[in-house]
């Protein structure tokens, strides 16, 4: 979607609160899915929506696109076991 072009959306009644519809051009655009959080907030007069970044579900999602950089030649020390971690 070009980010010039303006979209029009109308607030409606939800419950005891007011909505719009976010159109599906910019839900594209944006890569959001459902459940995706938003954080709301005004700037000069204008209502603000910006996408949260979303949390891993997993260790997958932890790494995923990560590149090994190649500083590390060595194990790290992470100090001394301080709970129930794997004893080598």
């Amino acid at each position: 979607m070009d980010q010039t072009r303006k979209q029009e959306t109308k607030i409606t009644q939800w419950g005891h609160s007011k909505a719009t519809r976010i159109p599906s051009s910019v839900i594209k655009q944006l890569n959001l899915e459902n459940n995706d959080k938003l954080s709301i907030s005004i700037e000069n007069g204008s209502i603000v929506l910006t996408p949260l970044k979303k949390k891993p579900n997993n260790i997958h999602e932890l790494f995923d696109g990560w590149i090994d950089d190649g500083v590390r030649d060595t194990e790290v020390d992470w100090g001394k076991p301080k709970g129930n971690e794997f004893k080598w």
